[in-house]
Parts: C-alpha cells; sequence; structure tokens
C-alpha cells in the first residue's frame, strides 16, 4: 500500500483532498501540546532510538553487510529530503519574507547552483560507494525495488501527500520540517561510516554548502521562522502537531528498519524473506514435486502468508546437509550454472541461502523465532483512488482565473481549465511558428543554441542603437505601462513553480530553472525580490495596489482585461511542469533573453528621462545576460534536455514543442481578440461568487520588510 501512495504523490501535477491525506496519519501516542513539548518529546524519542541502535550494533557482525541494508531501507526516507517545503512557494505569497526564508531552506536541500547535488543525490553517492547500487537510482524507481519493504514508503508517502497541499497543510509542514532539522542526522544513519563526506548531507540541521555555508547550523534560521509564528494558538498548535507526526513516523520508521535489519541479520529469517519473495512465482511451477508428502506447489502458497514453515522443512530435507553449503543439492545441484533453477536466484540470494545452510550446523532443534510483520513483502499493489474529479469551479473570466491560480495545488476543475488555457494560448503560439521577427533555430544539434544566443543578443542591440532617435513616450504613457505590465510581473517566475519539486530541482533539466526561479525571488531575501522591488516602482508612481494573490487585486479597475491573459497563461504553465517541460523551456528562454541588450535598456532611459527608479530594468538587463545569467541558463536547460531525451524521443518532436514554447511568450495573431480565451466560450461564474481558490497564507504581510 504505502509505496502506492508513495509512487503516486511523488507526481508533481496530483491533486489530493485533505480530508484523504489526513487519513494516511498514523495515531499519536498522547495529545499534541505546545512547541517546545513536543521537541522535548522529540528529543527523548532521538535519544532512545539511538541507544537502540548502539545496542543492536555492538552484537551485530562487523562487515558492509548491515549498512547496505540501512541503506536499502531508508533510500525512501532520503528521497523526500526537503519535500516539507518544496510546495510552500506559490505566486500569491511570492513577497512573502518568512516563505522566502523557507524557499531558502529547500535551495539549500537541492544544492542550488549544481545539477545532481541534493540531499538525495548524495545519498545515492554514498549508496553506491558502500554497493548499495539498486538503490542509487532515480526516486520515482524505488517504488519497485521489492527488496525494500512496504512500511519504509509510509514516512516519505506521508510526507510527500502533505506537501502537494501545502496550503492546507503549511503549519503542519513548517513543524514537520523543524522538527527533521532539529533531529539532524537520525540515529538509523548515524550507523553509518561516519568518515565518509557524503553522511553530512543526511543531516538535515547542516547546511551543505549551497543557500547556506556547508556544515552551518540551520537551526537558528528554523528557529527564527516558528518565532515569527508570534502569539497565534492556532498557528502554535498546528506546528506542534507537525513535529509530533515526524516523531510518530520517524519512530515507526526508525524501529522497522531496525526490526529488518535484524530479520535480515538472522540466517533463518533471512531465508524466509526470499523464499516469500519467490513464493508467488514458485508454486506455478512446483506442482509435480514433493516435499514431506506434501505438492511442493502447496507449500509455496502457503508460504506468501508464513514462509517459515517451508525453511524449516528444506532444512530436514535431502537438498541440505546442514553447516556444509557447498555439499548441499539446493546449492551445488539445483541453483548451480548446470541446474535446473539457474538464475532464479542472484549471487545476494545465494550468499542467503549459504549462510542460511551454514548456520544450521548450530542451530537448535526448533528456533521459534517468528517473522516480524515489518519484514515481510507487501500482499499485492493497491489503487490509489483518484477521489472526486468534479471538485473545484472553473473560472469564467480572466479575472477569477487569475485569482483562482495563485495557489499551488488545482482541484480537478481548475486543473481541467489550465491544461485547456494552455491548449489554447499554445495552438495560437504554433501558429505564428516562423512568422515572427523572433525567428528561433528551426533544428537542433549541440551547439546551435548557443550561437543563436549571442546572435539573437546581438540584434537586441543593434535594435536600441537604432532606436535612439524615437520619440520618448511621455510620463504618463511610462506610468500607464507600468501599471498594465504589474500583474505579470508580480508574478515573475510563474512559469517555472513546479520545479521547485525536489523531483526536478536538481536534475540536469531543472537545476537551472530552479535557480532562475530563487533569483526571481531574491534569493530568499526581501530587499531583492523582485516583484517587492517592482512594487517599489509602482510606488514612485504613487499606485499602491493589493496582495497579489488577493481578489481584489484581480478585480481592480485599473488594470484591463487583456493585462491579465499572459499571466494567466504563465501561472496555468507552471502547474505543468511535466506535461508541458518542452513548452516552458522555450517560453523561459524567451522571457530571459526577450528584455537583455535592448528592451531594458530603452525602459531605462523612458524611466530615467521621467525621473522615475530604474532599478527593476537594471537588475534584470544584468542578471538575464547571455554569458553567465537566466538567458544562458534558459539555453543550458533547453540543451540538457534534448541530450537527455534525444535518444527517447524524436529529436524534431521535443525542439518542435520548444519551438513553441518560445513563440508563446507573444503569439503573433491578426487580431488581439484571439487572445481572449473566453470570447468564444460561455459564461461561467461570476468573479464575486464563492470561488473557494486554495491559496497560500501570508505568513508575513507582502509589505512588512525584514
Amino acid at each position: 500500500m504505502w509505496r502506492d501512495v508513495f509512487a503516486y504523490s511523488k507526481r508533481p501535477e496530483i491533486y489530493l483532498d485533505a480530508d484523504n491525506i489526513c487519513s494516511l496519519f498514523p495515531e499519536l501516542g498522547q495529545p499534541v501540546e505546545s512547541i517546545s513539548t513536543q521537541l522535548s518529546s522529540l528529543s527523548g524519542a532521538i535519544h532512545q532510538s539511538g541507544l537502540r541502535w548502539k545496542q543492536f550494533l555492538a552484537q551485530a557482525e562487523p562487515g558492509t553487510a548491515v549498512q547496505n541494508i540501512i541503506l536499502q531501507q531508508t533510500a525512501p526516507l532520503a528521497a523526500c529530503m526537503g519535500a516539507a517545503l518544496h510546495g510552500m512557494s506559490a505566486p500569491g505569497v511570492f513577497e512573502d519574507a518568512a516563505h522566502l526564508h523557507l524557499l531558502t531552506l529547500l535551495a539549500d536541500d537541492v544544492g542550488v547552483g549544481h545539477a545532481e547535488n541534493g540531499r538525495f543525490d548524495r545519498f545515492c553517492a554514498l549508496a553506491r560507494v558502500h554497493g548499495a547500487y539498486d538503490v542509487a537510482t532515480a526516486g520515482r524507481e524505488l517504488r519497485d525495488n521489492r527488496d525494500i519493504r512496504d512500511i519504509c514508503f509510509r514516512f516519505p508517502a506521508t510526507l510527500y501527500a502533505m506537501s502537494r497541499r501545502s496550503d492546507a497543510f503549511d503549519y503542519e509542514l513548517i513543524g514537520f520540517d523543524y522538527a527533521w532539522r532539529t533531529a539532524g542526522l537520525l540515529p538509523v544513519w548515524q550507523s553509518l561510516d561516519a568518515a565518509d563526506p557524503a553522511l553530512a548531507s543526511l543531516n538535515m540541521g547542516r547546511g551543505q554548502g549551497a543557500a547556506f555555508s556547508d556544515g552551518e547550523n540551520l537551526l537558528p534560521y528554523s528557529q527564527a521562522l516558528i518565532d515569527g509564528l508570534g502569539a497565534q494558538p492556532a498557528a502554535q498548535k498546528r506546528c506542534a502537531f507537525g513535529i509530533a507526526l515526524f516523531e510518530a513516523l520517524m519512530k515507526e520508521l526508525d524501529e522497522a528498519v531496525l526490526t529488518i535489519v535484524r530479520s535480515q541479520c538472522n540466517p533463518r529469517l533471512a531465508m524466509a524473506i526470499l523464499i516469500q519473495e519467490r513464493a508467488r512465482e514458485a508454486q506455478v511451477y512446483h506442482e509435480g514435486f514433493s516435499l514431506e508428502g506434501r505438492p511442493l506447489s502447496r507449500w509455496f502458497a502457503e508460504a506468501r502468508d508464513n514462509p517459515l514453515p517451508l525453511v524449516d522443512a528444506i532444512g530436514r530435507s535431502r537438498l541440505v546437509r546442514p553447516g556444509m553449503p557447498e555439499r548441499s543439492a539446493l546449492v551445488n545441484g539445483l541453483v548451480s550454472d548446470n541446474g535446473p533453477m539457474f538464475r532464479i536466484f542472484s549471487k545476494k540470494d545465494i550468499l542467503t541461502i549459504r549462510r542460511w545452510i551454514l548456520s544450521l550446523a548450530d542451530a537448535p532443534a526448533a528456533d521459534e523465532a517468528p517473522l516480524p510483520a515489518e519484514a515481510r513483502v507487501a500482499s499485492a499493489y493497491r489503487e490509489v483512488r483518484a477521489g472526486d474529479c468534479s471538485l473545484g469551479v472553473r473560472p469564467g473570466d480572466i479575472r477569477s482565473a487569475f485569482y483562482l491560480l495563485q495557489g499551488r495545488a488545482l482541484t480537478p476543475g481548475v486543473r481541467e481549465f489550465a491544461r485547456r488555457y494552455c491548449s489554447f494560448w499554445l495552438e495560437k503560439s504554433q501558429d505564428s511558428v516562423d512568422k515572427s521577427a523572433r525567428a528561433f533555430p528551426p533544428a537542433w544539434s549541440p551547439g546551435v543554441l548557443r550561437e543563436w544566443l549571442l546572435a539573437s543578443h546581438d540584434a537586441h542591440a543593434q535594435r536600441f542603437s537604432a532606436s535612439q532617435d524615437a520619440e520618448m513616450p511621455t510620463r504618463e504613457a511610462v506610468i500607464a505601462q507600468t501599471l498594465q505590465l504589474a500583474p505579470l510581473t508580480l508574478i515573475d517566475g510563474a512559469w517555472l513553480q513546479g520545479f521547485t519539486d525536489i523531483t526536478l530541482a536538481s536534475t540536469r533539466t531543472g537545476s537551472r530553472l530552479f535557480e532562475t526561479y530563487w533569483d526571481e525571488l531574491g534569493n530568499g531575501q526581501w530587499r531583492l525580490n523582485h516583484p517587492k522591488i517592482y512594487r517599489d516602482v509602482l510606488a514612485a508612481m504613487s499606485i499602491t495596489l493589493p496582495a497579489t494573490g488577493s481578489l481584489a487585486f484581480a478585480q481592480d479597475p485599473r488594470f484591463d482585461d487583456a493585462a491579465f491573459q499572459l499571466p494567466v497563461y504563465w501561472l496555468c504553465l507552471g502547474k505543468f511542469p511535466l506535461t508541458y517541460r518542452p513548452e516552458i523551456l522555450g517560453m523561459n528562454l524567451a522571457m530571459e533573453l526577450s528584455g537583455v541588450g535592448g528592451t531594458y535598456r530603452n525602459a531605462h532611459r523612458f524611466l530615467k528621462h521621467h525621473g522615475l527608479p530604474t532599478t527593476f530594468v537594471d537588475l534584470h538587463n544584468t542578471i538575464d545576460n547571455v554569458s553567465t545569467g537566466h538567458a544562458a541558463w534558459a539555453a543550458e536547460a533547453i540543451d540538457a534536455w534534448m541530450h537527455h531525451t534525444r535518444d527517447l524521443l524524436p529529436v524534431t518532436e521535443s525542439w518542435a514543442r520548444i519551438r513553441r514554447g518560445y513563440e508563446s511568450l507573444a503569439p503573433e495573431v491578426d487580431a488581439p481578440e484571439r487572445l481572449n480565451f473566453f470570447s468564444s466560450r460561455a459564461p461561467g461564474p461570476d468573479a464575486t461568487a464563492n470561488l473557494s481558490p486554495l491559496l497560500h497564507r501570508q505568513l508575513h504581510s507582502f509589505e512588512v520588510a525584514e
């Protein structure tokens, strides 16, 4: 069950109902009290766990076997490091200082600045060093690893599910993350090789040299976030629940892994686990064989529930010479390279069989040790229910759409609208491919995009030089344009919001996109936050706007309806980092290149002429540069994607979608009305109706500086 919830909830585009998520929570042993009380309880649980592991390791046989089992069973746990925060950032809270601080913690978790540098990437490196190659893989593939027990997926499955509804579980997720950073390096991982530097990245309480210094203590930073909640009893209680939830899941996982390790170290139980894993397939092929007067197929059928009787029966049979595996028919006959069961068992499996036979020489006549439930093989696949697909109202006008899309999670109704809006916009974009002056390379090959990028920058500079004698727009015109661009600019980067997901943020393609997103929001610093800087420009023009995520902003009569068309496309596109990844890559390059060298310099000239702040355009003209800035990163992300998919997908198909995405920044149409999604559709709910958006809470007012 839990592996299926894990696999489903890892997908960044899903919707989960909050009540269904709550049904995943374990029963807590006692009522949730204050944050300090829960932290004290957590400290005690960590201490007890550490003692249990020390006691076990003192008695266990030395070697790499124990470490390999630990790495194997905790791989799903490692795959969710950072997941508590990866869904917290949303357009409606782009200017919220607390959310920016949360994003900084996430940036360090995913190793911002370098691809494949996240905490799970470093776990995989550690696993490879210790020979646990089967778990040094993409996190999504762990679900199909039959050696990982189902219970080991409960912690990450629950966390991933909560993270898909960070609008509903924001305080709980903050408390959960704080608890994990307080716990630091979990006791189960403290038993690994302390000399390996990769182990430090498994300590959630320490920076890993990305957004924070390597080894920096992150607790004061997390504590400041908790303290920032102030005297809000409800918020404090929910954070405390998040801490209690972490403790309950951590204790369950820790005890399960210890039980599994103990079982694997017990030769008889390890053999039982092996037989249970093979029982379903084996019963098909052993109808004509008999063991102790019963068909072997029946033994295997029963072994699916309890394999120990079959293990003991095989131990009593002629197939085994106790203490002498090399003289046992099970090893030198059945599973040998000329036996009827050749390659049925792996080298690792054969070692388990040999170790069990060796142990029989000294084993008591009847070992009654049961096979713990945690070590058993899960019975079958369980479908994850989609829930009510009719939830959510579909917006009936562009302003309602802008408001409904300010969060991360989408109800099925809003998701269907977002998909249709993307399809509509991209159809218009496809019609203008090769027709606009912004011609994109018709075909891709290594090196083509970089050369085209530099040529485009040259062209921008030439157009800027040629426009020097153009008539200067009036102050009123500059202010009017700045106002109409506010719905777009105040959600700058929204098309990349899906790449905060830890399953994408550290990939070769996604790392540059996450870094761009983090830059747009000021690298965690409110004073450098681009939407905040744009509000400063508006303030200098005597314009004050409501919070971007509010209904009042969407309904502000100072905006034209058309001012929301492209922003809504950005908001929709950002909800589909998998479905529309090629289009996002193309659109991202178009946006990051659009103003460099020309447009931003003209804007600087106009603003300066009228005595208005130039900070915003100056900032973008530098950070979007084509050498080391966002435009260069955008091209690198595209090249990384093309290299990654060239052997999996037709290059022409991938490139065509990227070209369409590039054109989607400003599709050329014969009439502006053609970009009005709602003009040919039946009217929907009024903007003042109960739209029930899944918005994120402002933890700090957008007006409050650091």
